[in-house]
């Protein structure tokens, strides 16, 4: 590896331990499996450099998948937005450096990713797309081998689901919707790969293998992005049938675990979205209600403080609308006379 890729990976691990700092009220850095190096004693001698060189690139990895991925979804709020931005940009400039080296291709693609990701949250749409695009052709140019792995079929997928995302906020639908059809399909392959088989009784939550678990919340992200953008599209009844794909998917699980239920909250709240823009208040309120009470369910249960705060928060979404419906229903109901009796 090159002096000066050392010295821009060293430069970039250092500055995070803010952003460590600020976030760790966050609370998700311990859901996703990478840990930080084990603390070592007092060395008699000066690390070498390709030691050296790991332990800062591990750091990193924290750093920027762990804390930087928790950080970067609240860039909603104001009170983050400026250090997002912030972080945004350092690792910007290490994906840079990264670039010119050419040494780790996946581990580029991984970066891409994530500098994508960040620039969508911080609703710089149009640049945003440019770097899906372009970690897009950097996957393409991966090994065929690696390529046909399941975790690199899981990046092209939330690559090909953000560009689609880009495209939407921007009202692209038509540009949108190839790429979300595209990521819907390589779910399903990646999903029935790992799945026991059409017909055969899948896993419990504590017996789900990893790949299985994250296969099946990925599908139901990418059947909720389709069919939201579909339903932007004024394609309401193609939107309903992706989204209850989606929904007869949950169901024929068995106690759902923690990853799929959130998912599949967020596809519920999607399907009530749809029923309620066209009309069908009862079809509404019956999706956000079911949704509202596996998020209780999951605030009950869950030994995570992460988990249940996000339970709390789906719930608080998901109320003001469960509410004005049944005000509506009940206003209605009032309203109208009662069915005379034949003669």
């Amino acid at each position: 590896m090159q002096k000066k890729h050392i010295s821009t990976l060293v430069q970039a691990a250092a500055t995070f331990p803010l952003v460590l700092c600020c976030t760790g009220s966050l609370s998700s850095c311990k859901d996703k499996g990478v840990e930080t190096p084990a603390p070592t004693e007092k060395a008699t001698s000066p690390a070498a450099p390709n030691q050296a060189n790991a332990q800062a690139e591990q750091l990193l990895d924290f750093m920027i998948f762990n804390v930087g991925d928790a950080l970067r979804r609240e860039a909603g709020q104001p009170m983050w937005r400026e250090l997002v931005r912030d972080m945004r940009n350092q690792v910007e400039t290490y994906y840079n450096a990264l670039r010119t080296t050419n040494e780790d291709p996946e581990r580029l693609v991984r970066i891409g990713l994530f500098l994508a990701d960040g620039t969508r949250d911080l609703s710089a749409f149009q640049k945003a797309a440019d770097i899906y695009t372009a970690t897009l052709k950097d996957w393409e140019a991966l090994p065929e081998e690696i390529r046909g792995g399941l975790s690199a079929q899981e990046l092209r997928s939330f690559l090909l689901n953000g560009l689609g995302s880009c495209l939407m906020q921007q009202r692209k639908m038509t540009e949108a919707l190839p790429y979300y059809e595209e990521a819907l399909k390589l779910d399903q392959a990646r999903y029935n790969s790992v799945s026991p088989g059409e017909g055969k009784p899948l896993p419990t939550a504590d017996h789900l293998s990893p790949e299985l678990e994250n296969a099946a919340k990925d599908l139901l992200i990418s059947y909720r992005c389709l069919a939201e953008c579909q339903l932007f599209a004024d394609d309401p009844e193609q939107a309903r049938e992706t989204l209850q794909a989606g929904q007869k998917l949950a169901l024929s699980m068995q106690n759902l675990s923690a990853k799929i239920s959130f998912e599949f909250v967020h596809l519920l709240s999607t399907l009530g979205n749809l029923e309620s823009r066209v009309g069908q208040p009862r079809k509404a309120l019956a999706a956000w209600a079911q949704a509202a009470t596996i998020a209780e369910k999951l605030r009950v249960s869950s030994s995570s403080l992460a988990e249940q705060a996000q339970a709390i928060q789906l719930i608080r979404k998901l109320s003001p609308s469960i509410k004005t419906v049944q005000n509506q229903l009940q206003n209605q109901q009032q309203e109208d006379p009662p069915s005379q009796p034949e003669q």
